[in-house]
């Protein structure tokens, strides 16, 4: 009886450890599945999000390359219509200037036709006066009795003396008369000389004047097409400026979201050790900066990096070590970037490539080519885009190269 109880304790213990080894092995496969499946729902999340990042990226270039093209057509349309802007200043600047002489020349020839006028009214004065001397004579001939009276005087003579004198002053009052004659008609002959000048000058006087107006109607004209090419250039202005605003919009949408990424890449590395150690030049054999740290005047934006000028294909190379943590393509502004994770919150983001050459999850050396320059995105020229963002927060590269 002993013998039985002692072999059925030993069994119910055989029992009771094999149950508990059982629910003990079946919690750890419980809790090891409810972990793989959250890891693989997030998984599924960040890969939803990730496409979804990239079909709006794709969206966003072929948006971009749309508008990239109004403005270049409006650009070239605006430099068209500016040029030819230009070229109707001139043509009113030489009307003007023409219209200028010919006032120049109608104010002399109105002075030489005043003169002109003047100088007729002296001749007519004058052929007044010997028309009325030759009056006076014919009044004085008739009351002598014309040719018999001179006859009258010759008989009247009582000497031969009287004869000779008579005759003397017959003559002289003969050739008197005739003097007057020819002064009058050379004097009428040139009143109608001047009269005929006069005439002519007052018809060139009066061409030149309807040519003034030909130029003056001409040049309204002219003015009438610049204001409209001026409006049009206004209008065309506004729609580049409405088509810019639109761009900005965007860009600043897609910096937002760039942020929001790095961001969200910086909360989520396990990293928390920063490598240390200096920071290398990104872009080896080229130092030339083309556009600094923090605010532009020109464009009143905040640039959260420093650009770099290189050629086309020239090496960027990690400025320190570090692990790849972003390797994509962003239309919105940075076109192919790599992000590399430092440790301790130090990111450095290498923008505007035209190849990327890492992967991401990828441990990348200081001194390691990570891309080529390029210009890609939103960029008027190969260069590269380097920032220092330190917990999100961009830093000035200087400070630490």
């Amino acid at each position: 009886m002993t013998e039985d109880l002692i072999m059925f304790k030993k069994t119910f213990i055989c029992l009771v450890v094999a149950v508990a080894m059982f629910v003990s092995c079946y919690c750890a496969t419980t809790v090891n599945n409810a972990e793989e499946t959250e890891t693989r729902t997030l998984m599924v999340a960040e890969a939803a999000t990730e496409s979804e990042l990239r079909a709006k990226q794709a969206s966003l270039e072929a948006e971009q390359a749309s508008i990239k093209t109004k403005i270049s057509k409006l650009q070239s349309s605006q430099a068209d219509a500016q040029s030819q802007l230009e070229e109707i200043n001139k043509l009113i600047d030489n009307l003007n200037s023409q219209i200028d002489t010919i006032n120049s020349q109608i104010a002399v020839q109105e002075a030489e036709i005043a003169g002109i006028e003047a100088a007729i009214a002296e001749k007519q004065e004058a052929i007044d006066a010997s028309y009325e001397r030759f009056r006076s004579r014919m009044r004085t001939m008739y009351i002598m009795g014309d040719i018999s009276g001179g006859l009258m005087t010759l008989l009247s003579s009582q000497s031969f003396d009287d004869i000779l004198s008579n005759m003397v002053y017959l003559e002289v009052m003969a050739d008197y008369d005739q003097d007057i004659i020819d002064t009058l008609t050379l004097d009428k002959n040139g009143f109608e000389a001047e009269k005929a000048e006069i005439e002519l000058k007052k018809a060139a006087v009066e061409e030149q004047k309807a040519n003034l107006s030909l130029k003056k109607a001409e040049l309204s004209e002219q003015q009438a097409e610049a204001s409209s090419l001026l409006s049009q250039i206004a209008a065309d202005k506004a729609a580049l400026q409405a088509e810019q605003a639109k761009i900005d919009k965007e860009m600043a949408t897609a910096r937002a979201q760039l942020d929001a990424i790095i961001n969200n890449v910086t909360q989520k590395s396990d990293n928390d050790t920063y490598v240390g150690g200096s920071w290398r030049w990104p872009a080896p054999g080229y130092g030339r900066i083309t556009s600094k740290f923090g605010w532009r005047a020109w464009s009143n934006s905040y640039h959260k990096g420093i650009d770099v000028g290189a050629p086309m294909g020239a090496k960027i190379v990690a400025s320190n070590s570090g692990k790849v943590v972003t390797s994509s393509y962003n239309a919105g502004g940075y076109g192919n970037y790599v992000i590399v994770d430092h440790g301790g919150g130090y990111m450095t983001v290498y923008a505007h490539l035209s190849k990327k050459s890492v992967g991401v999850g990828q441990q990348v050396s200081r001194g390691q080519t990570i891309g080529l320059c390029g210009s890609t995105g939103r960029s008027t020229g190969p260069h590269l885009h380097f920032e220092i963002r330190v917990n999100g927060v961009a830093k000035n590269p200087m400070n630490y190269l």
